[in-house]
């Protein structure tokens, strides 16, 4: 993926942070991509604590979807899961970018590759799926995130 677009994205979700301030921070919108909506989530996680702590987990739970929140629990519960080791190289990472998109009708699977704050590399495959009513319809929303170890030293083996 080009520069430009990924600078472009960014430009669109810093824009709908300014524009939703008034509604505390972006919430998901249909025009959004699988791949947007997970690079908005890397994002916030990678700078957490801004403007509080564990602010960017409250702003990424805000986009798993209604499954999801049901399973993981409150938000308290999800801060802790996302503190867990599992998922703890996303906060505060050095590095986080998606590395390839998979999108069938209503699901996509998002591969992204971390570099935690210790120099670890990481790879999270975000399984998303567009919602189909609620509050959210044609809103794509996460549904999980698996945490792989790499395989190698460029990309993990796994098919999406």
């Amino acid at each position: 993926m080009s520069w430009i677009f990924r600078l472009a994205v960014f430009y669109f979700l810093a824009s709908s942070a300014t524009n939703a301030q008034t509604s505390n921070d972006p919430s998901p919108k249909p025009e959004l991509t699988p791949q947007q909506v997970v690079e908005y989530q890397l994002s916030v996680l990678q700078h957490n604590d801004q403007p509080t702590p564990d602010a960017g987990i409250e702003k990424a739970f805000r986009f798993a979807s209604p499954a999801n929140q049901k399973s993981t629990g409150p938000i308290s519960h999800f801060i802790t899961m996302v503190h867990s080791a599992g998922y703890a190289p996303l906060l505060n990472a050095k590095e986080a970018a998606v590395t390839r998109v998979q999108v069938e009708d209503d699901q996509a699977k998002v591969l992204a590759r971390v570099v935690s704050t210790g120099g670890s590399e990481m790879f999270y495959l975000f399984l998303l799926s567009k919602q189909s009513q609620g509050e959210n319809t044609n809103c794509w929303m996460t549904d999980g995130v698996i945490g792989l170890q790499p395989a190698d030293a460029d990309q993990p083996k796994v098919e999406i």
